[in-house]
């Protein structure tokens, strides 16, 4: 299981809660993606099933949520539907089978189908006995305020490199990876999603300076499989993703006024790429928005 690196305030937030019994029946953990809050979820989790967190996932007490893997198309499901959020419900609706805390987390809650919303919002307006929910985004604005506003939000930031480096010594990756330590971790189990990572980057940066037509040329294979829109869309999000990253760190580290203006128009137009991209709005189309204002 992943290690805990750093949100050492927020381990301690929790220490103080728990000991003072001021627990609430539901928090939001918001932060960048791969930042280690599903982990930490589960860290405070285990310490109120009181078992290891290597063993979270074993006992009756824990139900986990997340977007289920369809095996007729052999991809993964467009949201959390209505009927997984019954069922964790019909879970914690029940008697702890150690007398205890009923633990659940919901992994990319804002991939909630509305009638899955709708179900949740009703545990979340009753809550059971010694029962804590940990929703988990890397996008809080994309869930309805109905839920935000009956969750505790916590925010997760960046962790400093130094501690990065407890993970993975190549500096290479521990800067790519951009304060993420499940994305490190992902990449010492597989070096492929490293190099997938590493080639978007060099992307990226072979955009800026060119001509408009050749820019087209460079990001014509993000577009290649016209038969599963659903994968299509979910792969440029992850694209976008990365540029978002990229465009944030010349933000931070460039001193030119012009650039960096050019830049936080660049982010915005990614912002709401991604959130269009959701939507039935042409792929490409939001693409060529950004294009257009890489100089």
């Amino acid at each position: 299981m992943n290690q805990v690196i750093g949100h050492v305030k927020i381990l301690n937030f929790f220490d103080k809660v728990i000991k003072n019994g001021n627990l609430s029946h539901a928090y939001l953990f918001v932060g960048p993606d791969q930042v280690g809050k599903k982990t930490i979820a589960q860290e405070i989790g285990s310490k109120l099933l009181e078992i290891d967190r290597e063993k979270i996932e074993k006992t009756a007490d824990y139900f986990f949520v997340g977007r289920l893997f369809d095996e007729k198309t052999d991809k993964t499901k467009k949201d959390i539907s209505v009927v997984q959020i019954r069922e964790l419900r019909g879970h914690l609706s029940k008697r702890s089978y150690t007398g205890g805390y009923k633990i659940a987390i919901i992994d990319g809650a804002e991939k909630m189908s509305i009638g899955a919303v709708n179900a949740l919002l009703k545990t979340l307006e009753e809550p059971s006995e010694k029962t804590v929910i940990f929703l988990i985004t890397d996008n809080d604005t994309a869930l309805p305020q109905t839920i935000r506003s009956r969750c505790q939000t916590i925010y997760f930031g960046l962790v400093s490199e130094e501690l990065m480096k407890n993970i993975e010594s190549d500096e290479e990756k521990t800067k790519l990876a951009q304060g993420r330590p499940g994305r490190l971790i992902s990449w010492q189990e597989n070096e492929d999603d490293f190099m997938s990572y590493k080639n978007e980057v060099e992307r990226f940066s072979s955009l800026l300076g060119k001509p408009f037509f050749e820019k087209l040329k460079i990001v014509d294979e993000l577009f290649g499989d016209k038969s599963d829109h659903i994968a299509t869309r979910e792969n440029l999000d992850d694209v976008l993703q990365i540029w978002q990253l990229e465009v944030r760190k010349r933000i931070l580290f460039d001193l030119d006024v012009e650039e960096n203006r050019n830049f936080l128009q660049m982010e915005k137009k990614i912002v709401k790429a991604r959130e269009l991209l959701q939507q039935n709005i042409h792929p490409k189309l939001l693409v060529e928005n950004i294009l257009l204002l890489m100089q």
